[in-house]
């Protein structure tokens, strides 16, 4: 009863569980401290008292709410002054006792200690439940955010990519006609790929590289021995989980800002060692500006912070590039 009570908004609930609490603590208390014997009737007078000095702490204003230290005394002050009246009127009229100050007045500060122990008590658990309650608007508008933010980032991977592969294409239609069939056919797997897979979070290891190695090939099939890509990963990657498009992404950006020809060829190198997934290569920068939607790595680094909540390792050295993805293991 007492939790269903202090869990309703209601404040008539508050106030009523703080009547009859309260009313019944004090007098059991009141009892338990005073040797002298009460009849039932000294005992019903007592209860009848207390159920007045409770009700109208409950319901003229005591439980207000207080937000400083100037307030909390003044709640203990009109607390014990309302006792105090109260219990003096109660042991100098109605019982039979003769008449102890000194007795009267800890009895009045027993009951102070109970009524502002309920009254902080009512309003603690009610400010607890209003931070439960914005605690969760909070935690549910920032993964709604989460989720509208990754799906922004998701549909930035179609564009990214159809960008670059028709400008292959192209290149391929111009240069040799054979290469260019065996280029759709590859690119009708890698769309294949995109179109059941781009809107997942993540993706199974073994299948993220089949997709890069179809990609790989169509990039090694425009570019000769310009590009050579190699892949050295351990047959075993079963329970092994990555973002989808993400090591595509890398092969790419290698691709599109480097110099490179036959005489001084790019490598790309990409592994799996220690539970991460690492894509290199080595550098001969373009000296000049290409076009570019400016949304690969920033993208792919979004994402890893929103799925995986960890972020890529970007080192750079003089004559080197390497970008480790971070995957998830099962």
């Amino acid at each position: 009863m007492a939790k269903s009570l202090l869990n309703a908004p209601s404040l008539l609930k508050e106030n009523i569980f703080f009547l009859i609490a309260g009313t019944f603590l004090g007098s059991v208390s009141i009892l338990l401290f005073d040797e002298r014997l009460y009849t039932s009737r000294e005992v019903l007078a007592m209860f009848t008292a207390l159920f007045i000095l409770f009700f109208v702490q409950a319901f003229a204003g005591s439980l207000q709410q207080f937000i400083s230290g100037r307030k909390a005394l003044l709640l203990y002050f009109q607390s014990f002054l309302m006792t105090a009246v109260v219990l003096g009127l109660l042991y100098a009229f109605l019982m039979p006792f003769p008449f102890d100050a000194f007795r009267t007045f800890r009895y009045c500060l027993l009951l102070t200690f109970i009524e502002t122990s309920f009254h902080f008590f009512i309003r603690y658990q009610k400010q607890y439940m209003q931070n439960l309650e914005k605690d969760k608007r909070i935690s549910q508008t920032v993964k709604q955010q989460q989720v509208k933010e990754l799906e922004v980032l998701k549909q930035q991977i179609d564009p990214h990519f159809i960008f670059n592969s028709f400008n292959t294409l192209g290149f391929l239609i111009d240069e040799n006609s054979e290469k260019a069939k065996r280029f759709s056919n590859k690119l009708a797997n890698v769309y294949r790929y995109i179109i059941f897979n781009s809107n997942k979070n993540l993706v199974a290891l073994a299948d993220e590289l089949g997709f890069a190695k179809d990609y790989a090939y169509l990039q090694e099939i425009r570019h000769s021995n310009e590009v050579q890509i190699r892949f050295n990963v351990p047959p075993d990657t079963d329970n092994t989980f990555i973002l989808p498009v993400s090591i595509q992404l890398l092969i790419e950006n290698a691709i599109k800002h480097n110099e490179f020809n036959e005489a001084e060829p790019l490598f790309i190198s990409v592994t799996f060692e220690s539970n991460t997934f690492a894509v290199e290569n080595n550098i001969n920068a373009k000296n000049y500006t290409i076009p570019s939607s400016k949304i690969g790595l920033a993208n792919l680094r979004d994402r890893c912070k929103l799925i995986l909540g960890k972020d890529l390792v970007i080192i750079k050295k003089e004559t080197a590039f390497k970008v480790i993805l971070p995957v998830l293991q099962k």
